[in-house]
């Protein structure tokens, strides 16, 4: 019994660790959310989703060669995870290695992801957080893949313009 109860806390205590490094990554504090998930990872080295996040992490700090190490440890242990290799697709993209972003949007494709609808809901997850610089740069990669929805176009001069203020 003992046992249990105290596996019991742990798994607790890793879930409200995870809710505060989220809600900290929420609040624009991405150094303490980095900071938090690393320590998780110590914790729970085979936990897919705390892996992921924390290459998710990386990468929303500009540590690409750190979130594709992550990244690709979380397709390690899941290899069907969509959004995953999204963003590996995203960081391989940015580091210049675009016949690996290429590989990864196409497994993310394979697995039912829709990449339009993704940099969409990114871009609405930074305006909802006041990024707008990042919830920009969704819009346009949304709008490089559909140029002729003019609402993206709307929203980049719209968030622009909030920018300018």
């Amino acid at each position: 019994k003992m046992t249990k109860d105290w596996r019991q806390a742990y798994d607790e205590n890793i879930h409200y660790l995870q809710e505060i490094g989220v809600a900290n990554y929420y609040q624009k504090m991405d150094k303490e959310a980095l900071e938090i998930f690393k320590k998780l990872k110590r914790l729970e080295p085979t936990d897919e989703d705390i892996v992921a996040f924390l290459g998710f992490l990386y990468y929303e700090n500009q540590l690409y060669y750190d979130a594709i190490r992550e990244l690709n440890h979380s397709l390690d242990l899941n290899p069907r995870q969509p959004f995953v290799y999204f963003i590996l697709g995203n960081t391989y993209s940015r580091v210049g290695n675009i016949k690996q972003a290429v590989e990864n949007y196409e497994f993310s494709i394979f697995l039912d992801l829709d990449i339009y609808n993704a940099h969409m809901d990114f871009a609405r997850k930074y305006e909802r957080m006041g990024r707008f610089e990042r919830a920009i740069k969704e819009y346009e990669y949304a709008h490089e893949i559909d140029p002729r929805d003019e609402y993206v176009l709307r929203k980049i001069a719209e968030l622009s313009k909030e920018i300018e203020k």
